[in-house]
């Protein structure tokens, strides 16, 4: 997973404002947001199943 360019893409909206893009920010959700609930909602579980 790509933390270091999640946190990077995190700080690019909240500091930009005004000059964001919102068709690539709309591709962006489109495309890639899945895959990161996916991720976490694997390390959630696995959390779950380590405090067993």
């Amino acid at each position: 997973m790509p933390w270091r360019e999640i946190k990077g893409f995190r700080n690019y909206i909240v500091h930009e404002y005004f000059g964001l893009d919102a068709d690539i920010i709309w591709q962006i959700i489109q495309t890639d947001l899945s895959m990161l609930k996916s991720k976490i909602d694997h390390i959630i579980v696995s959390q779950n199943d380590f405090d067993l």
